[in-house]
């Protein structure tokens, strides 16, 4: 069984504080990404002048847990922008090494990872738009060391017949820097649908054999117009090498999903 602390040898317990603080809110501090389900665009227009935060944490076996976090600006006429800071990776276990990061190791994705993204919606009518977005970013030891820049570029197609009822699909397009070894290239899809006034059940997939590759089926609470509380089972893909986990979300909203 894991035990508490963990090994802490080569931090000090100020650094481990600011990096974990650092890990939940710094996209806040940015100039301004994508809604997502869990792991997939939502395909949400985030209004203009208004945001949408996200923060997701995926717990595995061995008390190991991976962040990631999403901040997104709406430019209006189907544009936003933002900056996502992901693949966090702590392990809590004692006589372990407390941060995990990759900046150099093609074979596994760059850990962290900071990213600058942008999205343009295009609406066909009410119930039916599409997206075209990107997210383009570097790990940060690269600045002063050897930097490599990395992509998730994406197409997705949205049909949506009525609030919280919504299908999506789409192809994407990707590097070993963001997503490790396996394909860069395969097709994502996801869901929203209500059980309740305020419980939704969502999900989505992500194609392949690369670290991104699994799928999440789980609940979104929605507390308030602006608070949505969602947990899921992580589903790794056959022969990923993916572990399985439960992945919590927070989203808090800038204006009032009415």
């Amino acid at each position: 069984m894991a035990e508490w602390p963990p090994n802490t040898s080569i931090y000090s317990m100020k650094t481990i504080c600011n990096y974990l603080i650092f890990s939940f809110f710094t996209p806040i501090f940015y100039v301004h990404s994508q809604q997502n389900l869990f792991n997939i665009p939502a395909g949400d227009l985030t209004p203009k002048g208004k945001f949408f935060y996200q923060h997701q944490t995926n717990f595995y076996r061995q008390s190991i847990t991976e962040s990631k976090n999403h901040l997104v600006y709406g430019l209006g006429k189907g544009w936003e922008i933002g900056a996502n800071l992901q693949n966090i990776k702590i392990d809590w276990r004692r006589n372990a090494n407390f941060f995990e990061t990759n900046n150099s190791n093609p074979a596994n994705p760059l850990k962290p990872l900071v990213q600058l993204t942008g999205q343009k919606f295009f609406f066909f009518n009410e119930k039916f738009k599409t997206t075209i977005g990107t997210q383009i970013g570097l790990n940060p030891n690269g600045f002063s060391d050897n930097p490599h820049l990395t992509h998730f570029t994406y197409n997705t197609w949205i049909y949506e017949p009525a609030h919280h009822l919504k299908f999506v699909v789409g192809p994407y397009l990707t590097d070993n820097r963001t997503v490790g070894a396996g394909n860069q290239a395969g097709v994502m899809l996801g869901f929203e649908a209500p059980l309740s006034k305020k419980i939704l059940v969502m999900g989505d997939w992500i194609s392949g054999r690369n670290s991104a590759a699994a799928g999440v089926l789980g609940f979104n609470f929605l507390a308030s117009k602006r608070v949505q509380l969602c947990l899921g089972a992580l589903i790794p893909n056959a022969n990923s090498g993916n572990k399985p986990g439960v992945v919590f979300e927070l989203n808090l909203l800038g204006f009032d999903d009415n």
